[in-house]
């Protein structure tokens, strides 16, 4: 016979002696509702799964463990953030995860037996952008988008620290194909972009995010966490349905109304930047002159066709920029290619080959030969790893 859980609820009133009342009146937070209320004895006892399922909570019971998991509203790991972990004044208790059961955004669990920890998804989101964790960018390829994971990690015990490190959990996420991609050996601080590698004090809380590098198609379906140690406790099972945040204009492929599908070649405006694997890169202007550049002069007849490009550094590190790191392509309405010159300082004759600094920027103009005839339509510019970028030529 499957096992009641029952919890005594003392603001009920008595009704008869060993008997059932299906329709009891509850008054809960001074709204009127019904709960299956047994009296054994005098004592009035309910469900405490209906119980905390009203009250905006989630109760789970291990029967074979004789162990009841409640997880009250409101409760949970903590949002936590800062440099390293936010304090408390007791740990969140966290609901076991039981075989066969989904994870869910925003709920604690307890990962771990032997060095257990309280675990929180907090959101899952897809960009092709930059992220830095510590001194390291990672950026996508062409062919690929990032699965950025959002969470947090509190120390459940009451004396103890507990060391946390990215290697202290294994996240897995798998496509559509079934096909499995492990994160960057880092996890992020939510507030400093610090690695995180740290002792939390007793009920501390540190807030963190992972990368994961999946393919540019289509979406995650689902996502497995689990100790790092084989034996160690039950894993974690998300299934991605629609919580995972798409992918928005220009980047998501129109073709896919999920915003699942990163394109990789994106149609570019003019003063907007778009990420390269080091650089965001922002073409200013594009024009047409028939006077030297850095003491080139144009062909008889023909002209250069000049992009004016600011480059910022995004990395934390210094990137080195040259003009045969990008590989630009400026096509006519014949469909010829128009030969690539170079790349300039934007107000001087001097080639660019230097780093740049962390944040820093530099404007540059790369520039094409036009011979006599011939109308530039396009410009594709892009790096030897990341996605193609277009511009149409007026």
């Amino acid at each position: 016979m499957t096992a009641r859980l029952l919890i005594c609820l003392a603001c009920v009133l008595v009704l008869t002696t060993w008997s059932f009342a299906a329709d009891t009146k509850v008054i809960l937070n001074g709204n009127v509702v019904t709960l299956p209320v047994m009296d054994v004895d005098g004592k009035a006892f309910v469900d405490v799964v209906a119980l905390m399922k009203l009250l905006g909570g989630k109760c789970t019971y291990d029967a074979a463990n004789a162990k009841l998991f409640i997880n009250s509203a409101g409760g949970g790991g903590g949002a936590g953030g800062g440099t390293t972990a936010t304090g408390g004044s007791a740990a969140s208790t966290g609901t076991a995860q039981l075989p066969g059961d989904n994870g869910q955004l925003g709920q604690v669990y307890t990962i771990s037996k032997g060095d257990p920890k309280f675990f929180r998804l907090i959101s899952a989101e897809y960009t092709v952008g930059h992220v830095v964790i510590g001194n390291i960018l990672y950026s996508p390829k062409a062919d690929e988008k990032l699965l950025v994971l959002h969470f947090t990690v509190q120390n459940p015990n009451k004396t103890t620290e507990l060391f946390v490190r990215y290697d202290q959990l294994r996240f897995m996420a798998y496509d559509a194909a079934n096909t499995g991609h492990e994160p960057e050996g880092a996890w992020g601080d939510e507030q400093s972009h610090a690695n995180v590698d740290l002792n939390l004090k007793p009920a501390q809380t540190v807030s963190a995010y992972a990368v994961i590098r999946v393919p540019a198609k289509g979406p995650i379906v689902k996502l497995m966490v689990q100790p790092n140690t084989d034996n160690d406790g039950p894993l974690l099972r998300y299934m991605f349905t629609d919580q995972i945040k798409p992918l928005q204009a220009p980047f998501a492929d129109p073709a896919d109304a999920t915003g699942y599908t990163a394109l990789t070649t994106v149609p570019a405006q003019l003063g907007t930047p778009y990420p390269l694997t080091s650089f965001d890169m922002t073409i200013e202007k594009i024009e047409t002159v028939t006077t030297a550049v850095q003491d080139d002069a144009p062909p008889d007849g023909g002209a250069f066709l000049v992009a004016t490009v600011l480059f910022k550094n995004m990395a934390p590190t210094e990137s080195f920029l040259r003009y045969d790191q990008f590989l630009p392509v400026l096509t006519s309405t014949d469909g010829a290619e128009l030969k690539y010159e170079g790349m300039v300082l934007a107000t001087a004759k001097q080639s660019v080959e230097q780093n740049i600094k962390p944040g820093a920027q530099m404007r540059v103009r790369l520039y094409f030969t036009v011979p006599q005839g011939a109308t530039p339509k396009t410009l594709d510019l892009r790096d030897s790893d990341s996605r193609t970028y277009e511009w149409e030529v007026k």
